[in-house]
């Protein structure tokens, strides 16, 4: 199992067995880049790089656990804060030599970049919950007509088949356009989102965007599909959850017999868009389009940075980065049913009444098997994190719910007992 390790000194890389606990992966830091094993936190949330609570950062906490039981897998990230100073060393020493001066052919190749399509993505598919996916496309589609681009973030697991199963989505609070959309992420609800879910069983596992009908226009007139600012995204998505990351892209289409149609199309970047996006090499530039404007950071008076397809250039169709996943559909074992976060629909006591009584019939469990609902509840005065991780404990083994519990939640819908 390859791990990623990000700390204030940057990114570095550890191997440990699959079965590795955490104490295991903790010794071959130490190993590796001589961190005190008493001077060493470490956790999935980049929050932990800029906290003035670092204690609080709990997720990865228990030693004799198994990596894999705290929903850590091969190539995920993981943030490593210490006190101790280290000394390291850059990973490449470059000698200062100016751009054209003394420069022989083979110092001018090893400036340039070949683009290169990727073949296959790292994952095999991915899967959606069935209601999670519509409550997503539907509040689109009857709030906004799609006329404003709306994200998510994508949680589940990845199968042994690289079949990447989505369970629920998380709507961040945001603001979106026509033509932008941006994300208020690393938040602390997010870090909220992030402890629910492991509890539950779940991980980070992609991000999900729709497009507007004005920018899916401009797409479907320009013969793209997507523009740059949406490939910067997916891609600094992909750096930050890891190689089984996928994007899945929303749209409606005018179609000629059926009406507005839409469509869900999924795909990764390569693993070249992601270290290229990674070390800046795209450039922003209005209006965008489907085609990205290309400059060597480190060179940036070289006008033909990269090479594709034998001819140099400083302009790449995006859609050369994209790497096609198959989508298919589950249903999971959450529910979407009380409203979800961060929209324009309330969430509140009214809300939480009203969804016990529609579920009635169900199993009180089931009736809590919503992670919107869970999000909401972990925010109440009324329960405490230990409460939480009991209630989100009762959903993932699908067991009842202590009576002391369904006596709290009722009292804060004003059911009464």
């Amino acid at each position: 199992m390859l791990l990623r390790l990000r700390s204030r000194d940057g990114l570095e890389r550890v191997e440990v067995d699959d079965g590795a606990t955490l104490s295991a992966l903790k010794a071959a830091i130490n190993a590796k880049l001589a961190i005190p094993l008493d001077d060493m936190l470490l956790s999935k949330q980049p929050g932990l790089l800029t906290t003035k609570e670092p204690y609080s950062f709990r997720d990865l906490a228990i030693n004799d656990a198994s990596l894999k039981s705290l929903g850590v897998a091969h190539g995920d990230m993981v943030y490593l804060l210490y006190s101790f100073e280290r000394q390291v060393e850059p990973a490449v020493k470059i000698a200062a030599k100016p751009f054209g001066v003394h420069m022989t052919l083979g110092d001018v190749m090893a400036k340039v970049v070949k683009i290169e399509r990727q073949e296959k993505p790292h994952v095999s598919a991915i899967s959606f919950d069935r209601n999670a996916a519509n409550v997503f496309q539907s509040y689109l589609q009857g709030a906004f007509k799609f006329s404003i681009k709306r994200g998510g973030l994508l949680y589940g697991h990845v199968d042994d088949d690289k079949v990447v199963k989505v369970d629920f989505i998380y709507e961040p609070p945001q603001e979106g356009s026509s033509d932008k959309l941006l994300l208020q992420r690393l938040t602390p609800e997010e870090q909220q989102v992030d402890l629910l879910a492991q509890l539950l069983g779940y991980r980070k596992v992609g991000f999900i965007f729709s497009q507007s009908v004005k920018a899916q226009k401009a797409a479907a007139d320009g013969d793209y599909i997507i523009n740059t600012d949406e490939l910067i995204m997916m891609a600094a998505m992909q750096d930050e959850i890891g190689e089984h990351c996928t994007t899945a892209l929303v749209t409606m289409v005018e179609e000629a017999e059926t009406g507005p149609q839409v469509h869900f199309e999924a795909f990764q970047c390569s693993d070249l868009a992601v270290r290229l996006v990674r070390e800046g090499w795209f450039v922003a530039r209005d209006p965008v389009d489907g085609v990205s404007k290309m400059v060597n950071p480190k060179e940036p008076d070289m006008k033909q940075p990269v090479m594709l397809n034998n001819r140099d250039t400083d302009e790449v169709d995006n859609d050369f980065f994209l790497c096609p996943v198959s989508i298919k559909d589950h249903e999971g074992r959450l529910i979407t049913s009380f409203p979800v976060e961060n929209r324009l629909t309330p969430q509140g006591k009214t809300e939480l009444r009203e969804h016990l009584k529609r579920l009635t019939a169900r199993p009180y469990v089931e009736r809590l098997s919503d992670f919107h609902l869970l999000l909401w509840l972990a925010k109440q005065p009324n329960l405490d994190p230990n409460d939480m991780a009991l209630l989100c404990e009762a959903v993932r083994e699908h067991r009842p719910v202590l009576e002391g519990y369904r006596v709290i939640i009722d009292s804060i819908a004003g059911i009464a007992q």
